[in-house]
């Protein structure tokens, strides 16, 4: 039965992901990744491309169009999907997350670590602080996936957006937010690759050189779509998507949930 890890990267440029992820890159140079790049929807902001990669729909559809939107749930998402096939999900992520999925305001002091059964996600940690180191996010999910094993781990760590916004998209500090993010990963990929999981890598949005995103420039909208099977492999699955909006779609397929 197959388990897959989504590793939403927020605020990761196409062009840094194929120029600074090395770890990856020798993945992909080996024959044992499929590397493809997606245009993200509009607005390019953060909060209504979660819900768009979550539920599928573009932020015009979804209603969700700016990152002020405390509170709002998005609909229902892929987390429904699983839940209904009866498949397990686990989550490391921002607390915007669990608002679109929720409907409610996080209060860090009593959702820090707040499952969410009736979506079949069994085990949770949220975080709330854009600073909060990716190592750290990435050790979060490990351990949910020791303590837990689930179907579906949705992984999402801020340090290439909070580099982003701090220093600008063609930044040495947002390049080296990338490189650090991509040892991270040689450490916790082959965990996984080990236990069955595979990677899909992704992001919501790019980051322009003036700190920024929102609009319809390449830089804002380019992101990476990476395939990265336990088993090896570079040819496109079924079901690949062209769309950032088919994400869900794919997942769901994976999973044996459409």
């Amino acid at each position: 039965m197959n388990k897959l890890v989504l590793l939403l990267v927020d605020g990761l440029r196409a062009d840094t992901a194929r120029d600074y992820l090395g770890y990856v890159q020798a993945l992909n140079e080996a024959g044992r990744a499929h590397w493809s790049n997606l245009r993200c929807e509009l607005p390019s902001l953060s909060r209504p491309l979660y819900a768009t990669v979550l539920n599928g729909r573009t932020p015009l559809d979804h209603g969700i169009l700016g990152n002020v939107q405390a509170g709002q749930r998005c609909g229902s998402t892929v987390f429904d999907d699983l839940a209904a096939a009866g498949r397990s999900s686990a989550v490391a992520a921002y607390h915007w997350v669990f608002e679109l999925l929720t409907g409610a305001v996080f209060d860090p002091l009593a959702h820090r670590e707040t499952a969410l059964p009736q979506l079949g996600i069994e085990a949770a940690r949220w975080y709330w602080e854009d600073d909060y180191p990716d190592s750290h996010l990435l050790a979060d999910a490990e351990a949910l996936r020791l303590a837990h094993a689930p179907d579906f781990l949705f992984v999402h760590p801020m340090g290439l957006d909070l580099a982003g916004h701090r220093h600008g998209g063609e930044s040495t500090g947002y390049s080296f937010a990338a490189r650090k993010l991509d040892m991270v990963l040689a450490q916790a990929l082959p965990r996984w690759h080990a236990a069955g999981y595979d990677l899909l890598l992704t992001s919501d949005h790019g980051m322009h050189a003036d700190h920024w995103h929102g609009g319809p420039l390449p830089v804002e909208r380019d992101v990476p779509l990476v395939w990265l099977p336990h088993q090896g492999g570079a040819e496109a699955p079924a079901g690949w998507p062209a769309t950032q909006t088919g994400i869900r779609g794919f997942v769901a397929q994976r999973l044996g949930c459409a």
